[in-house]
């Protein structure tokens, strides 16, 4: 799953992501009302309140974002 943030989370723990509206994050944890998830843009690990994203339902977006987040990683390794 997929949420795109709507509402910017400043980090408070070690453990949890910093993010800022419109940032795209793959989900791997739900748990009472928070997110665990990677980053799109950059890899970046963390919890961060669930009320700060909403799903993305869309296939198509979610495709998309898969694909950008394989480019960014390819350029990342090709640097």
């Amino acid at each position: 799953m997929q949420v795109e943030v709507t509402r910017t989370y400043t980090a408070r723990q070690p453990d949890e992501l910093s993010l800022q509206v419109a940032d795209v994050v793959l989900l791997s944890q739900i748990v009472d009302g928070w997110y665990e998830g990677e980053r799109l843009r950059d890899g970046e690990r963390g919890w961060f309140l669930a009320e700060c994203a909403e799903l993305i339902t869309c296939q198509a977006t979610i495709e998309k974002n898969m694909q950008r987040m394989d480019r960014l990683q390819s350029l990342e390794t090709n640097v």
